[in-house]
């Protein structure tokens, strides 16, 4: 048997709680928005691809890859809220 992703158990977990099948619960939707944004701990690619190019101090990407990824997920989560409350 495959192995699914984590993130595909979960959804697949919360559809079979859903009582409309072909619309996405507001859980469902926080979780896509959530998953999307990915916010980094470490961003260990980056940091690779910059040591492989010679640069001083691979590592300061890590702050700027924080604040990004903390904004897109605010954002995506206040503009889920606000759709919410539209809906309503």
């Amino acid at each position: 048997m495959q192995q699914l992703p984590f993130g595909l158990k979960a959804m697949s977990s919360m559809q079979k709680e859903n009582p409309q099948k072909d619309t996405l619960t507001n859980a469902m939707c926080m979780f896509i928005i959530i998953n999307t944004a990915s916010i980094q701990l470490i961003p260990t690619t980056v940091i690779a691809i910059r040591t492989s190019l010679g640069s001083n101090n691979p590592t300061q990407i890590i702050l700027p890859v924080w604040i990004a990824t903390i904004c897109a997920a605010i954002a995506g989560i206040t503009c889920a809220k606000i759709l919410v409350r539209r809906k309503t």
